[in-house]
């Protein structure tokens, strides 16, 4: 009867640490010296669904975000030191494009993450994409795996505050 338990806790342990999402820290971006801005925005999608892989994903319309507020200089690089610490979990379903408030971090090849704060049928989506210059969806990186870091963040460096 020892044995038993002893092999269906193994295999519970395996089972629930197999489930777990992939993590993705913006901290190990090698993208991160070529950051130039970040802005306060709101953008609001009318084609807006749920996802379920990368292909689905949407380009970005500009007309749909409104820049709400930018960095100064001086305070970018603070803002992406403590961004870059922010857990992602890479994972599916997810939505096909941004929707609600959040943040536009700009490279200086004119590539762009959108990261923003998004309910859709009572569910809750923090999606990190990355488009080109173009607008063209490039990669997904995940969800936020804790909403209130990012809110908490995002209120500490602008004056517009989230709830």
């Amino acid at each position: 009867m020892k044995k038993l338990s002893l092999i269906l806790c193994f295999f519970l342990t395996i089972f629930l640490v197999s489930c777990e999402p992939d993590k993705y820290y913006f901290k190990n971006n090698t993208r991160n010296d070529e950051i130039i801005s970040v802005d306060l925005i709101s953008y609001n999608a009318d084609d807006i669904e749920i996802v379920e892989s990368k292909d689905e994903m949407l380009d970005f319309n500009a007309d749909s975000m409104t820049i709400l507020e930018s960095l100064n200089q001086s305070e970018v690089e603070n803002f992406i030191s403590e961004f870059t610490h922010l857990e992602f979990f890479l994972g599916y379903p997810h939505l096909s494009t941004p929707n609600g408030p959040g943040v536009k971090i700009n490279y200086d090849n004119g590539d762009f993450l959108i990261i923003t704060d998004s309910v859709l049928n009572n569910d809750g989506y923090i999606d990190a994409i990355l488009y080109n210059s173009e607008y063209q969806f490039v990669e997904y990186f995940g969800s936020i795996s804790w909403r209130q870091n990012f809110i908490d963040l995002i209120n500490e460096y602008f004056q517009t505050q989230l709830e």
